[in-house]
């Protein structure tokens, strides 16, 4: 069965499939085909590489258009930490063509990017203490990337959105308030 849209947007009807396709995710668990509640998604458009927040298992999976699975930041035994090789309910992910990585680290309250293949990341928001000084997050939820590459962090505890110049220096680098809620 299927489902129709009559769209002004678009000419025509617009048709769904009712039954969907299991892409990645084999069930709970940490196998490279498993997840334990997966979270923010990514397709990045040139590579069409899907990312996958796998908040439980501590890491972000990548999905290659041939289907071939593998970890693109965390440890490959899904323990979570917080030394640079290590991710602790990662929530949301970024990544651009060349397979770089943006993840929010939401326990350890920092944004890691990881390279291509990096067996662990750096911190380019937050310094990994809950906190709500302008170098500090509390639980970052969500993230973006500008066409500057400034980090964009949904701060959630904090409530407010911050903008982080992409740096490697947690300890000077600082966010920018862009929107706050009182």
């Amino acid at each position: 069965q299927s489902v129709y849209k009559q769209s002004y947007d678009c000419p025509g009807n617009l048709k769904w499939s009712t039954t969907g396709t299991t892409i990645i995710g084999n069930g709970y668990g940490s196998a490279s085909d498993q997840l334990t509640f997966p979270s923010g998604l990514l397709i990045e458009p040139k590579t069409q590489i899907l990312y996958v927040a796998d908040i439980f298992n501590n890491r972000v999976q990548k999905r290659y258009p041939n289907g071939e699975v593998q970890t693109a930041a965390g440890r490959a035994n899904c323990t979570p930490g917080t030394t640079p090789d290590a991710l602790s309910n990662p929530v949301d992910v970024f990544a651009d063509e060349n397979e770089n990585v943006f993840v929010t680290d939401w326990n350890n309250h920092r944004v890691q990017f990881w390279p291509k293949d990096a067996k662990s990341g750096k911190t380019v928001a937050g310094n990994g203490t809950q906190g709500s000084a302008l170098n500090e997050l509390s639980y970052p939820s969500r993230i973006l990337l500008d066409s500057k590459k400034n980090v964009i962090v949904a701060d959630t505890q904090n409530e407010r959105i911050t903008k982080w110049p992409f740096s490697f220096d947690p300890t000077t680098s600082v966010g920018t308030i862009m929107a706050v809620s009182y």
